[in-house]
């Protein structure tokens, strides 16, 4: 893969990155404080679940964080191999 396409795959992945840990903490400081028997959960313009109920919300947070901790390894993953393919070129 070029070294150009992986910047734009890592931005990209920075990106869902940031925004699944600012719905994860959306979904913590919310915590089972709702109107109503639940909520219904967003990411990007999809509906994930249209309810969940009060005591699953913690666990769709926490999943949330897990989600945005996979995609920033592999964007990191990206950037280390773009790093040593120009080290190794540098020798």
């Amino acid at each position: 893969m070029n070294a150009i396409y992986r910047w734009i795959v890592f931005i990209f992945l920075a990106l869902i990155t940031v925004l699944m840990v600012n719905k994860g903490i959306d979904l913590w400081s919310l915590g089972t404080n709702v109107d109503g028997d639940g909520i219904g959960v967003h990411f990007l313009g999809l509906e994930i679940n249209d309810r969940v109920p009060e005591a699953n919300i913690p666990s769709y947070a926490i999943g949330f964080f897990v989600a945005s901790f996979i995609t920033l390894l592999i964007a990191l993953t990206l950037v280390g191999k773009t790093f040593l393919k120009v080290k190794g070129n540098m020798k």
